[in-house]
């Protein structure tokens, strides 16, 4: 056990996507100059493609399709020289016979996911992930009506399949997430390994989920009542809300709202006339909770501010209500805590312990989730609200042998592929990771159960007792 645990705390250090930064955007994309097409541009717009992936060619999970990109050499090389650098180059890429050119083409993730894979220029993971997007040199080119492709090396997860398995938990208890299926990946012909392919959230995919057809605003990582903390090094929140075509105090006002609320009841209060009732924070807690989502909106890391990351925030233009949206999620499903167990942070709803901040990974500090206003309004005022939105996703929407049938099938279908990738994890890790996966589920589903089984016998929500200091 003891081996296994190290083994959960070097990958959960080194997968983790720690910078906890807020970047914002309007729902028409990253803000870059306009483009004119060229007369070679192939147009691939049609009236069905202005919609995300609409035949589900793209996004079917029982199809592992190959993208092979193709870079010429001062291309690729370009790419090796600064891979950090997050910058795209000039490519192509062939998908089932058929060519797109030109793309987009660069190395995909931040500090956690991409420059933690390098040290002193040297690269120490088996895989890069990488991100392809159609748009970047023609406005038109679509694949599927898709404007960008996501592609995830999985090197912190050798049963490969945590971010596939919880992005289908949100969509069981009813919340907007993204798709995620299996693809192969190839460099000018020469296999890179199996990839998780995630969809890409931007305009095409919140007009594809909500009703006002994308026509509202869409942020990052900004978090009501605190939105006050964006680094100096991105864009101000103003000038990115100028650019949708919502007014552009809609953020400012429910940030205020919240911030300005000075008892649980007054922010419950402002929570719920400012979130979408029709897309339930409770059903996103209830599978943020049951995958230990541990590196998402309840991680609150202090470098120096104390901010939460990988989530996305959507105002709706008709309500100009905001729904909450899940994202990276591939640091979940962990019957040992990496972040409780080896660094002894409390959980979100653990609201009796101290507010002080933990030394963490790579030496952060870090906070306990509930002294954040918004979380401790939903945990002392919401509990049985969210125990109800668990009770229904774990004993009627899916269950236990539900969940393990899908590891199975999901099993079934990459063990070749996983044999096959050289910088893969290897057959006998993988086999052995995925039993490992089995009693890891079964560990969450104890874990919440019991949760339910209290309240239900003692009717108490969390808090009221003493600090720990």
């Amino acid at each position: 056990m003891a081996g296994v645990n190290r083994r959960l705390a070097l990958g959960a250090a080194l997968a983790c996507a720690l910078i906890v930064f807020a970047v914002v955007f309007a729902v028409a994309g990253e803000s870059r100059p306009p483009r004119e097409p060229s007369a070679a541009a192939e147009t691939t717009i049609g009236v069905d493609q202005q919609r995300s992936d609409p035949r589900n060619v793209v996004f079917d999970i029982a199809t592992v399709r190959t993208y092979n990109i193709l870079l010429g050499e001062a291309e690729a090389a370009a790419l090796k020289a600064d891979p950090t650098a997050e910058v795209y180059v000039r490519g192509a890429v062939e998908i089932d016979g058929r060519r797109f050119d030109p793309i987009g083409v660069r190395y995909k993730g931040f500090f956690g996911v991409l420059r933690a894979c390098f040290v002193e220029g040297r690269q120490v993971c088996p895989k890069l992930s990488w991100k392809l997007r159609f748009d970047e040199y023609e406005p038109s080119l679509r694949y599927e009506g898709l404007k960008r492709l996501n592609f995830h090396a999985m090197n912190g997860d050798d049963a490969q399949m945590r971010e596939i398995l919880s992005y289908e938990v949100f969509r069981d208890a009813g919340v907007v997430a993204p798709r995620a299926v299996y693809a192969r990946l190839e460099l000018n012909g020469e296999p890179l390994g199996l990839f998780t392919l995630t969809e890409d959230i931007d305009d095409r995919f919140v007009a594809d989920r909500f009703r006002d057809r994308g026509r509202g605003v869409l942020y990052k990582e900004v978090w009501p009542g605190r939105i006050d903390t964006l680094w100096a090094f991105q864009e101000t929140l103003t000038d990115a809300i100028a650019r949708g075509p919502l007014d552009p105090g809609g953020l400012e006002r429910f940030s205020e709202a919240v911030g300005s609320a000075g008892t649980d009841e007054a922010r419950y209060l402002a929570l719920a006339e400012y979130l979408d009732p029709g897309h339930d924070v409770f059903n996103y807690l209830a599978a943020d909770r049951l995958t230990d989502n541990w590196d998402g909106i309840v991680a609150w890391y202090c470098v120096p501010e104390c901010l939460n990351h990988n989530y996305f925030w959507y105002q709706d233009g008709i309500s100009g209500q905001f729904t909450l949206i899940p994202w990276d999620v591939e640091h979940t499903w962990r019957g040992i805590s990496p972040i409780r167990t080896f660094y002894q942070m409390p959980d979100w709803d653990d609201v009796e312990r101290s507010c002080r901040t933990r030394k963490v990974f790579w030496d952060l500090d870090a906070r306990a989730p509930h002294c954040d206003p918004v979380l401790h309004a939903l945990v002392s005022l919401g509990w049985e609200r969210y125990i109800e939105a668990s009770r229904t996703l774990m004993r009627e929407t899916i269950s236990l042998e539900l969940m393990q049938e899908r590891v199975k099938r999901l099993s079934a279908l990459i063990a070749e592929h996983v044999a096959a990738d050289e910088h893969g994890p290897g057959a006998g890790a993988w086999k052995a990771a995925v039993e490992m996966l089995h009693g890891e589920i079964e560990a969450r589903w104890d874990y919440i159960d019991a949760k339910i089984e209290d309240w239900d016998t003692n009717g108490r929500a969390p808090g009221g007792g003493s600090d720990d200091g």
